[in-house]
């Protein structure tokens, strides 16, 4: 071999000497790190409460005729909400895109944009108000207001549009 070629072959030997002892040298301060971290330590309840939940089965098995047991929903207990007034609807439903004609929806206070949809007739108002038209949804995109709700809303839209149902 040459001088050269021997050389190259040290300086090639010693690059590769350098990269194995610095992963070796990563591969123990990531053990180090990693043990310390992890010792072997009793989880907490807020730890075996979210890992039980996590591994909780989504159904049950039936191997029986006999009719599943009946559960209670904590919500179930609870009494029905008083039902929002109109104005309350209007705030916290339909005003996000009425107060703006937000995609040419009919602006709260504008006789002019609603003169035109009054005059298909109340219960079509109502109609669409219940299932949805174009871009707006049903209910406003609140499945949980009832019909007399919407009603209560529709009817101060328009009060507010000096129109009257």
């Amino acid at each position: 071999m040459s001088e050269q070629e021997n050389e190259s072959m040290l300086t090639l030997v010693g690059v590769l000497g350098a990269m194995v002892a610095f992963a070796v040298f990563i591969g123990i301060l990531a053990y180090l790190i990693g043990g310390f971290a992890h010792k072997d330590r009793p989880l907490e309840a807020r730890e075996i409460a979210a890992l039980e939940q996590r591994i909780a089965p989504i159904g049950e098995v039936r191997t029986s005729d006999q009719p599943p047991m009946e559960t209670v929903d904590a919500g179930a207990s609870a009494a029905p909400a008083e039902p929002r007034s109109g104005s309350e609807v209007v705030q916290q439903v339909c005003a996000a895109c009425h107060s703006a004609g937000v995609l040419g929806a009919p602006k709260i206070g504008s006789k002019e944009d609603w003169q035109p949809r009054l005059a298909q007739g109340f219960d079509t108002l109502m109609d669409h108000t219940v299932n949805g038209i174009r871009t707006m949804p049903p209910k406003g995109g609140n499945p949980s207001l009832t019909e007399d709700e919407l009603k209560a809303a529709l009817t101060e839209m328009l009060q507010q549009s000096s129109l009257s149902p």
